[in-house]
């Protein structure tokens, strides 16, 4: 269960336990606060569980978005507490190969997640106005219905990249192959597994 607008008091001090979690999930043009900071936040704070310090997006040298660095301050640092991150992380779509750790060190990293990545690459021409980027996610998100969600997209040399995440990356295949198919304008684009 979600909880929405609950803000934490000014001026209240907690001590806390500091970890960090990460996400290999490639956010394209979305921004990473918004996705997850914000959510989590909102979630640690109805919880009593602690607060998120930054949300970061990671990137290459060459600018590319390769994940989602999350620094946490949470009120204790058990592995249940841990495992509730993560939880919490899961419900908001962390993909498979997911992260958290406690940030001394200790242990090793608890990994957790439940999506899958895929990437439709289109060429350029196709999609260089926002309203072609948008009738292609439109596409996209109608065909995959409540079994994926888009993350973005990216421009790269020749070509468009956009970014979805779901349970079942065979079905998301099969659902995007024939609903891109179907169309004159992104017949063209080509699916594949996130690497």
């Amino acid at each position: 269960m979600f909880f929405r607008d609950i803000k934490p008091k000014r001026g209240n001090t907690m001590k806390v336990t500091l970890a960090d979690a990460h996400l290999p999930v490639k956010m394209g043009n979305r921004d990473a606060e918004l996705v997850f900071g914000a959510p989590l936040q909102a979630q640690l704070a109805a919880t009593n569980l602690g607060t998120v310090i930054s949300c970061d997006t990671r990137k290459r040298a060459s600018g590319a978005a390769i994940g989602v660095d999350i620094a946490l301050g949470l009120t204790n640092g058990s592995e249940a507490t841990l495992r509730s991150v993560a939880s919490l992380l899961e419900v908001l779509s962390a993909p498979c190969g997911s992260s958290v750790r406690l940030s001394e060190g200790v242990g090793i990293p608890m990994i957790f997640g439940v999506t899958e990545g895929l990437e439709v690459a289109i060429d350029t021409p196709a999609t260089t106005t926002p309203g072609a980027r948008h009738d292609l996610t439109k596409t996209c998100t109608g065909a995959l219905k409540d079994t994926g969600v888009c993350r973005g997209w990216d421009q790269r040399q020749d070509t468009t990249v956009f970014y979805f995440y779901g349970e079942s990356y065979a079905d998301m295949r099969e659902r995007l192959t024939r609903a891109l198919s179907a169309t004159t304008e992104f017949c063209d684009a080509t699916i594949q597994r996130m690497a």
